[in-house]
């Protein structure tokens, strides 16, 4: 019996994986059901579960706080991250998730989350890994220069902040700014930044 912890602020979704474990996977006990990151790793703390369900996104904390502050001290809990978001959920594994998946994933590709053995390596559902295919498909059809991918994380912030943060000139960010627009066949700086964090899946934090 593998005992489960489901720590989701959408008490919903989190009630509907909770019926469908009971009808569909009996050898697993849901044992709490979370909706804040103190709760969450409180109920760790009290009823020390086998595996962890965390969304990325909840009102007090991040997943990715979450799984930060529970590794330490629980580094046998397996903890699998889903988020609506891709890009959450590529940075869950690198903040100590056994695996992530996205919130438009089926309930059996969840089953198959929780059998996996994390001695293998991290678990990444199909559909994630077909997003992860299309980032790095993507940056490379581009060619993009390690200065333009540097500028390409920070595409949310002014060119000021930009330049300040990577030690550049505003006219050198501008210039490689111009660049990537020749690249991509973007043309506003919103649409960039969306593109950047929706499909090439970067953000600031890496």
């Amino acid at each position: 019996m593998q005992r489960l912890i489901i720590s989701d602020d959408h008490t919903m979704l989190a009630m509907m994986l909770k019926i469908w474990f009971q009808q569909i996977a009996p050898d697993i006990e849901v044992v709490a059901i979370t909706t804040s990151g103190r709760a969450t790793i409180a109920a760790v703390r009290q009823h020390k579960p086998d595996v962890l369900l965390q969304d990325m996104m909840l009102g007090d904390m991040t997943g990715l706080e979450i799984i930060q502050a529970l590794r330490e001290d629980f580094p046998e809990l397996r903890i699998f991250a889903m988020s609506a978001r891709p890009m959450l959920a590529k940075q869950a594994l690198e903040s100590g998730a056994n695996g992530c998946m996205l919130k438009e994933d089926n309930p059996y590709v969840i089953r198959e989350a929780l059998d996996w053995d994390v001695a293998k390596g991290n678990w990444i559902s199909p559909l994630l890994q077909e997003k992860l295919m299309t980032a790095a498909h993507e940056i490379a059809r581009h060619n993009f220069t390690n200065g333009e991918m540097n500028v390409l994380r920070l595409a949310h912030l002014h060119n000021t902040e930009i330049a300040s943060a990577l030690g550049l000139t505003e006219g050198s960010v501008r210039n490689m700014f111009t660049t990537i627009y020749q690249k991509t066949g973007l043309k506003a700086r919103a649409d960039l930044a969306q593109w950047t964090q929706n499909v090439l899946l970067m953000s600031s934090a890496q």
